[in-house]
């Protein structure tokens, strides 16, 4: 039987079984993982993801879904969580479900392109709990992501994510590839949580609020944005001064390591 779609959750599934194989590799050949998967659907992903991996914890917003995926996945080893993810407290769910101090946990999805970055920011989050992340996405956010400075699409969701782990852009695809079929094709991105750069920072939501507001205007220099961080000039020129960083430059000409010590110097 053929499920409709559900436009209000921007659901999208996908059932070409290679392709599926091909985004769960990504995840890495450890069976002893916690794997969350956001938004299952009617479980195209998860059916894989049950054999492969220890446990799997599903968060499904649709109510309807819910005989659909217990009928096709009977596995002990998969939990059902019915719930809007953005309501979800990811620290105590994994908390509740790892089943030992050093399994290793990762997220997995099929995002809603309506709710990406919101989903995106709060992986980023719990990121000290996790081993990665992979995540389809439109294609536009996915190259957005995985630009670095000097890159036409790098803002401030490059930097936040670079700042958390090692990002890559997997693979493109095509729209024809789901249905029913979106307006845009799709991307596969990776995220492999290092934490190497979170540990010069101690508030984290406040650097992730930072940098929002430094590329809030492209179009101005990075001297105007930190101004309007500031809201004083004199000392905005002050900071770039200390840190050695050219006024005139845009945001998006600068790095993570140029941003985390203008941050620190605040």
């Amino acid at each position: 039987m053929k499920v409709e779609a559900k436009k209000k959750f921007g659901q999208n599934f996908i059932s070409d079984q290679n392709l599926i194989t091909k985004i769960i590799s990504i995840l890495g050949e450890d069976k002893d993982q916690l794997i969350i998967e956001i938004g299952p659907g009617t479980g195209a992903l998860t059916k894989q993801l049950v054999e492969k991996y220890n446990k799997v914890v599903a968060i499904e917003i649709d109510t309807d879904m819910e005989p659909i995926l217990k009928s096709a996945i009977p596995n002990k080893n998969f939990e059902l969580f019915l719930s809007d993810v953005l309501l979800v407290d990811f620290t105590k769910l994994i908390k509740e479900h790892k089943q030992h101090e050093n399994q290793k946990v990762s997220i997995i999805s099929n995002m809603p392109y309506y709710i990406t970055s919101e989903i995106l920011f709060r992986t980023l989050n719990v990121s000290e709990n996790l081993n990665k992340a992979v995540f389809m996405m439109q294609k536009e956010v996915a190259v957005r992501v995985c630009s670095y400075k000097g890159e036409n699409n790098y803002n401030n969701l490059s930097v936040a994510c670079e700042f958390f782990a090692d990002k890559k852009y997997e693979f493109t695809v095509p729209k024809h590839m789901f249905y029913p079929v979106p307006k845009v094709d799709s991307a596969i991105i990776s995220l492999t949580f290092t934490n190497k750069h979170t540990k010069e920072i101690e508030n984290k939501e406040d650097f992730l609020a930072f940098l929002r507001k430094i590329f809030n205007n492209r179009r101005k220099t990075i001297l105007n944005n930190l101004s309007n961080v500031t809201n004083d000039k004199m000392k905005a020129n002050l900071i770039l001064d200390k840190v050695k960083i050219d006024k005139t430059l845009r945001p998006e000409v600068v790095g993570l390591e140029d941003f985390i010590k203008i941050f620190k110097k605040l």
